[in-house]
C-alpha cells in the first residue's frame, strides 16, 4: 500500500512539472534545444546542456521530484516495443 501511494504521489509531481512546460512553453520556445528544470509550478531555469540542467536540479531539488525536459516547439516521438531485449537477441 505504501508504494502504491508513494508511486501515484510521484506520477502527480511529473504531471503537474509537465502541465507547468507546456503553460510556459511559449515563453520557452526562443531558447529551444536548450534544457530546462521545473519543480511543480517553478521553473528554476534553462541550461545549454542536460548534464548541467541536472546537476543544478539535483544541488536546488535534491531528492524531490523536479523535470529535466528538452524544450522543443514539436515533441519527438519515441516509439518503443514490448520486445525490447537487453541480451543478444537470437536469430
Amino acid at each position: 500500500m505504501a508504494d502504491e501511494l508513494l508511486k501515484s504521489t510521484e506520477v502527480m509531481a511529473l504531471e503537474k512539472e509537465i502541465e507547468t512546460y507546456n503553460r510556459e512553453l511559449a515563453k520557452l520556445i526562443d531558447q529551444e534545444g536548450k534544457f530546462v528544470v521545473i519543480q511543480g509550478d517553478v521553473i528554476i531555469g534553462v541550461y545549454v546542456s542536460y548534464e548541467d540542467a541536472l546537476k543544478v536540479a539535483y544541488e536546488k531539488c535534491g531528492l524531490k521530484p523536479f523535470l529535466v525536459k528538452k524544450i522543443q516547439s514539436v515533441e519527438q516521438v519515441q516509439f518503443f516495443s514490448r520486445d525490447l531485449c537487453f541480451e543478444p537477441c537470437p536469430t
